[in-house]
């Protein structure tokens, strides 16, 4: 039987992992996989996670099942802490499994409706999503949103690509620190996103993966509160892998808002789609994040401790443009200051990206994205040097 089995696509950040670890040199660098670390190399336990945890061990009760759609109450705290006064009872929402299994299960609702919506993706983009979109059977088109090689957002093509697109099809975005550009749209060119939207009917759908990354956990919710406040009709995926240090632990939610009169058809879909598939989301990590939202003490640490990882990645950046000025006087890589969050594209062609780690010992995922914030201070002048090799030959 299983000699039938046709070969699957593999995902290009997981193979990429899987060839840095075939990779025999002990002179290597792994910018691939798409976690946090510190100076040392290290993805910390945040104090305030584990503070959480140790209370969480000493007071909770149970482990038996929660609803379908998870811990209202968790859902309910971060809907406000992320949504602040646009969330409301309008909202449906679900606590999932990180963020891949929250965009599953809207990706399984807009297949399964009557009249399938069109998804339209901006590319490049979260490598995810295609693979989530076309498992659930999902239509989906996509519009150019960044240049690599010239370094900059494509932003009239992008709108000149939802030209096609029809009142009820759905726009999924990012909301900051775009995976895996590193370039975020600026404020006037979102809002003009926003009007082409709503002119043309279109659903917008938010995915937030890095919220604390950007400018902070509060201001990072701009965007997706610019959403709900000016549409009927919107989604919102929520991770918290980075912004808690929880990778393993799977927080996550999905925010819907919809028309009063459709809310509760809206919520039997959901809990449905998640009885069908991961039946009930893991709850460790929710609590977690729920005992830290709650109490004032513990929100300030983990505040304190997410900025000082912002700010890490920022110094990196910076350090980044300033090695490379000093040692080659040249900006090629520039442009990385000015972007945000821990990833960003190098503009070389697929020989070179090819060169840089066979030449080079520096793995990037396919496409040229690389995770800055695995970056330490000795490895900034390898790669600055690595990639003016390959670039001039």
């Amino acid at each position: 039987m299983f000699e039938k089995v046709e070969d699957y696509p593999v995902d290009p950040i997981m193979i990429g992992a899987d060839y840095f670890a075939q990779d025999p040199r002990t002179d290597k660098l792994n910018l691939t996989v798409g976690i946090y670390q510190d100076e040392h190399g290290q993805t910390p336990v945040l104090q305030a996670v584990k503070e959480a945890e140790r209370r969480l061990v000493e007071t909770q009760t149970t482990k038996s099942y929660l609803a379908l759609t998870g811990d209202a109450e968790y859902c309910t705290v971060l809907g406000q802490e992320v949504l602040g006064g646009t969330f409301g009872s309008d909202w449906v929402a679900a606590q999932t499994s990180g963020g891949a299994v929250a965009l599953r299960v809207m990706a399984d609702l807009l297949a399964q409706m009557p009249e399938p919506p069109t998804v339209w993706l901006q590319t490049p983009t979260y490598g995810n999503y295609i693979p989530i979109l076309t498992a659930a059977g999902t239509r989906f088109m996509q519009v150019p949103y960044y240049d690599p090689i010239g370094r900059k957002i494509t932003f009239d093509q992008m709108l000149d690509g939802l030209a096609n697109a029809r009142s009820g099809d759905v726009f999924l975005m990012q909301g900051v620190c775009h995976n895996p550009t590193g370039a975020d749209m600026t404020p006037e060119q979102f809002a003009a996103l926003l009007e082409v939207l709503e002119e043309r009917g279109i659903i917008p759908w938010i995915d937030l993966a890095y919220l604390g990354f950007d400018q902070g956990f509060e201001a990072d919710g701009s965007a997706a509160r610019q959403i709900a406040e000016r549409f009927r009709e919107c989604i919102v995926c929520i991770t918290l892998s980075k912004s808690f240090g929880i990778y393993r632990d799977r927080a996550g939610a999905l925010f819907v808002k919809t028309r009063k009169d459709d809310r509760s058809r809206v919520h039997r879909a959901v809990s449905a789609i998640v009885r069908s598939g991961a039946s009930h989301a893991p709850d460790h990590g929710p609590s977690v994040v729920r005992t830290i939202l709650q109490d004032q003490e513990l929100k300030a640490l983990w505040l304190l401790e997410l900025d000082r990882m912002r700010a890490r990645v920022a110094q990196v950046r910076a350090q980044i443009a300033q090695t490379e000025m000093d040692d080659f006087g040249t900006g090629n890589l520039a442009y990385l200051a000015g972007q945000r969050g821990m990833f960003s594209l190098l503009p070389l062609t697929e020989s070179q990206e090819t060169a840089l780690t066979r030449d080079h010992g520096i793995h990037v995922v396919k496409g040229g994205r690389v995770n800055v914030a695995r970056l330490g201070s000795e490895d900034i002048g390898w790669l600055i040097r690595a990639v003016q090799a390959v670039t001039q030959t």
